[in-house]
């Protein structure tokens, strides 16, 4: 019984048609094999054999790093919600969703796991509890775009002397802004009244109750300053060990470019990557660092080597996060705080 209860709690929406990961699976396969004709794999496999170990440890050690920073942050944006859940439990669920973000389209798609999980945690307040996850993800998002900015403004010079990342910087920055201005237009609209939608039943009740929770949920943290803050620096904190992942893998592999470059890079690369158009951002991640590396003088094979073994060291939470999926028992988070148990 115990086992059956286990197996239902990890049927989620994530079980998309088969058609759909397939199409998103050749995307992948085609970029890949596009990518493959234009380097030399042999340099490639020759680059990663040379891969300093002990830099390799520490990106592998910073890739973790980055899930318990969120972990908590999570936990705050939901006690404003007054939805408690243990840190444990928002820990598992962290690795669950990286595990999901490997073998689902996009870089995002783990969030959706998250989402189902934290509606079953909270099945009074399902709607709410799920708007925590994506309130938790913007906010994280917003903070990359101002940082990207932030960085490719201060050495605007250096980019504007190579056009592709010039362009690169410049959809940045109008990104950046875009969201900063109208974000906030946006929630303050939803957190001023109700809204309604038509129809009747109990089909358009639910879709009313849900939607009302969902308004509940801008307009408290619409109010919560404190919390917002707190989860804006932990926000910069996570991406500090992000950029110390990429520092590493740039030692590892010898690579010789400035630094704050592979930042900025970066946060166009993982702006790309989030679309939900390969899987895990495969191909995409792999052509956009060529492109862009390459662009201020960086080897195509360099390039793939570096994105390949940043992809790599991902996996490997990735992996965690799969052992941590199959033990893990989704419930109440009233009844069972935990949420982790043996089989």
């Amino acid at each position: 019984m115990e086992r059956e209860g286990a197996s239902q709690g990890r049927r989620g929406p994530w079980r998309t048609s088969a058609w759909k990961w397939t199409a998103r699976a050749a995307v992948s396969a085609i970029l890949l094999g596009w990518i493959a004709t234009r380097v030399d794999w042999r340099q490639i496999g020759k680059l990663a054999a040379s891969a300093r170990p002990s830099w390799l440890g520490m990106a592998v050690l910073f890739a973790g790093l980055s899930t318990p920073i969120t972990s908590v942050r999570w936990r705050i944006l939901l006690q404003v919600l007054k939805l408690p859940l243990s840190f444990p439990q928002a820990l598992a669920l962290g690795f669950v969703g990286k595990f999901f973000n490997a073998i689902l389209p996009g870089s995002t798609s783990g969030d959706f796991v998250r989402i189902y999980y934290a509606t079953r945690a909270f099945p009074g307040k399902a709607a709410m509890a799920g708007f925590s996850v994506l309130y938790d993800r913007f906010l994280e998002g917003v903070v990359l775009l101002v940082l990207g900015s932030l960085l490719a403004a201060a050495f605007y010079s250096q980019l504007a002397a190579h056009a592709v990342l010039r362009n690169a910087a410049l959809a940045l920055f109008l990104l950046t802004l875009a969201t900063l201005a109208l974000v906030p237009i946006l929630l303050h609209y939803l957190a001023r009244g109700r809204l309604r939608l038509p129809g009747h039943g109990k089909t358009a009740a639910r879709f009313e109750k849900a939607l009302q929770e969902i308004l509940t949920a801008v307009q408290l943290y619409w109010k919560a300053t404190r919390a917002n803050s707190i989860a804006v620096g932990l926000s910069v904190v996570a991406h500090g060990s992000s950029a110390a992942l990429l520092w590493a893998l740039m030692q590892a592999l010898r690579l010789e470019l400035p630094f704050w470059l592979l930042v900025t890079t970066m946060v166009v690369v993982n702006v790309a990557v989030a679309l939900p158009v390969s899987i895990s951002g495969l191909g995409i991640r792999e052509g956009a660092l060529l492109y862009l590396l390459g662009s201020f003088g960086v080897s195509r094979e360099e390039a793939v080597a570096f994105s390949l073994l940043l992809f790599a060291v991902g996996l490997v939470w990735s992996l965690v996060g799969g052992i941590v999926y199959l033990y893990y028992r989704a419930g109440s988070a009233d009844a069972e705080c935990g949420g982790m148990h043996n089989r």
